[in-house]
């Protein structure tokens, strides 16, 4: 029987391969000139915000699974031994996000390693997570700010930590065509699959 992580990632997978199709369908119909290319870019936004919140939801129910199981269930396969006992889903939110707090924050992902030091033994499994796979993840989290809330500090953020250093055509200077944009050509592969492959490959190894 498949664990309770296992099934949260299955979860998450499907999510975003779900999210992936509708993103294949907006290339077919820019393609065929049904949709504008300005379109099917805004639609990207819409499409990664659905799929970073997904992750985001992911980590934390990850993280509280963890710390409810049996240390024999927690350890097999994700390392994971926490450093007290909780046998409620319940107590374990409260005790993570804190009593009449209604969210925690896990990203930038820093904060996620830190409370887990605190909970598990190592920080593990988050604390195996690569710093360059960390780097991409804190990436994403910049992106998704600029898309849910257009500020003067969220647009420097991502020029800043997301494009600097990197040829992009001015268009690709907006999250929307970012996004949309490829990275390889044969085959074709944007940005927004990059992040999704990574966002997948992360929730792999933590369950």
């Amino acid at each position: 029987m498949p664990r309770a992580t296992e099934k949260l990632f299955g979860a998450l997978s499907a999510r975003i391969g779900g999210v992936d199709r509708t993103r294949r369908r907006v290339d077919q119909l820019v393609q065929l000139g049904h949709l504008s290319r300005r379109a099917g870019e805004q639609v990207y936004e819409s499409l990664f915000l659905n799929c970073f919140t997904a992750f985001e939801v992911f980590i934390e129910e990850v993280f509280l699974t963890l710390l409810v199981s049996p240390a024999s269930a927690a350890t097999r396969g994700t390392g994971a031994v926490p450093r007290v006992a909780v046998r409620s889903l319940s107590i374990a939110r409260e005790l993570v996000v804190g009593p009449g707090r209604k969210y925690v924050d896990w990203f930038p992902y820093d904060r996620t390693v830190e409370r887990a030091k605190l909970f598990f033994r190592g920080g593990r499994p988050f604390t195996d997570v690569s710093p360059p796979q960390q780097e991409l993840l804190n990436k994403a989290q910049l992106i998704r700010n600029l898309i849910a809330h257009r500020s003067r500090h969220s647009e420097e953020r991502f020029q800043r930590q997301v494009i600097a250093g990197t040829a992009l055509a001015p268009r690709e200077h907006r999250p929307a065509a970012y996004l949309r944009g490829a990275v390889a050509a044969a085959p074709p592969v944007t940005r927004y699959e990059v992040y999704a492959t990574a966002l997948l490959a992360v929730a792999k190894q933590l369950t």
